[in-house]
Formats: C-alpha cells, sequence, structure tokens
C-alpha cells in the first residue's frame, strides 16, 4: 500500500526568497528612491515635513513597484513591501542626517539636529562728518551664519544724534548667508564726536547684539 506524501506548503521566508525583485538589487533601487525623494525636495526648500512626506510616498511607492509582479501571494507581497520601505526609510533617513549633523547644517527632517540661528554685525559703523543740523545716511548690515533663520526683533539707541530705520529687519526671516540691513541716519545737533550705542534684539539665545555708531558734527 502506498502512501502519498503531501508537498510542504511554502514558508513566507521561502517566497521571500524566491521572489525575483525582493533582492539586494531590488534593496537599493529601493534606496536610490528614497534618496531622490529626499534630494530633490530639500534642494528646492521644501522644509522638513514636506521632505519627510515626499520621501515616504516616493519609497513605499518603489518598493511597491518592484514586488509587483512576482506573482506572490498578496499578504507575502505586502510583507516584501514593508521590509523593502522599511529598510531603505531607515537607510536614508539616519544618513542624511548624520551629514546635516557632520556639516552643521540645517535639519533635512523634522526632529533632526538642532538648528541654531546666528546673527554677525560689525562691531563699529562710521557715519563720517557732516555739518550739524544736516543729515547723512549710513548702513548696519546684519547676517544670518547660523543654521537657521535669523529674526531681528528690534532695536535701541542711547541717542538723539542718531536715528534707525529697522523696518528692512524687524519681524523678518533672514536665511542663513543672507543679510538685512538697518538704515542710520546720523544728525548731529553740535560740532564734534558722536558716539551712540545701537543694540540689535534677535532670536539667537544669549544676549543682544551690540554696534557702535561713530560721526562727527562738522
Amino acid at each position: 500500500m502506498s502512501t502519498t506524501t503531501k508537498p510542504r506548503a511554502r514558508t513566507v521566508r521561502r517566497q521571500l526568497r524566491e521572489a525575483k525583485r525582493f533582492s539586494w538589487t531590488g534593496f537599493g533601487v529601493t534606496v536610490a528612491a528614497s534618496l531622490l525623494g529626499t534630494l530633490v525636495p530639500a534642494a528646492i526648500g521644501a522644509g522638513p515635513t514636506a521632505t519627510l512626506i515626499s520621501t515616504l510616498v516616493t519609497t513605499v511607492l518603489a518598493a511597491g513597484g518592484l514586488t509587483a509582479k512576482d506573482g506572490m501571494a498578496r499578504g507575502v507581497k505586502a510583507i516584501a513591501i514593508v521590509v523593502l520601505a522599511a529598510g531603505a526609510l531607515v537607510l536614508t533617513v539616519t544618513g542624511v542626517t548624520v551629514l546635516d549633523l557632520v556639516r552643521g547644517g540645517p535639519s533635512t527632517f523634522p526632529g533632526g539636529p538642532a538648528e541654531t540661528p546666528e546673527v554677525l554685525v560689525p562691531a563699529s559703523v562710521d557715519c563720517g562728518t557732516t555739518p550739524v543740523h544736516t543729515t547723512t545716511t549710513c548702513t548696519v548690515a546684519v547676517r544670518s551664519v547660523g543654521a537657521s533663520a535669523l529674526r531681528v526683533g528690534g532695536t535701541e539707541l542711547d541717542s538723539t544724534d542718531f536715528v534707525v530705520d529697522a523696518s528692512a529687519c524687524v519681524g523678518l526671516d533672514v536665511v542663513p548667508g543672507r543679510r538685512c540691513t538697518l538704515v542710520v541716519s546720523f544728525t548731529p545737533t553740535w560740532s564734534g564726536d558722536r558716539v551712540a550705542d545701537l543694540t540689535v534684539h534677535h532670536n539667537v539665545p544669549g544676549p543682544a547684539a551690540f554696534v557702535e555708531l561713530t560721526g562727527r558734527g562738522g
């Protein structure tokens, strides 16, 4: 009497192993798509949240496209998509975040390295010599040199010989590498040297920035 042995059902691991596109090549293609979905939005300044969404969508679509024609069962396809997408996302997000930390640049993804603004102002600005009761102007450049946008909150002066127009700076976000300009009007009330301290309030941790303004009434 002969017995018939039923073939054992293939395990999920075996089905994944036999899938044509579930391989290191498929993983590499998914990682490449993930990087593309990260770099393009970051390059056009889409912002951390939009960049993360683009990375997620592009990675999942790439993983799904790779496994769409493998002939696997629906559940195994879903597992393949999740494994490929998760691996690519972990590699991409980790690598890009480490790169952000090394270069000290702004965070590509939400929750990445802290973005710290910095401000650079000249130690002093000379408004030159002008006749008494006559107005001349000079400028103070406020540069954003940190990893995130600089915001000037306001200015203060301790002299009536100088007046500052801060409308081109106050309340505006100055992106890293750019600057805004404070326009200083100098009107000496009598002859001689004039000195004033200009205080620039900003969103940088620590004290305000100070600029010494000088001029001479002729």
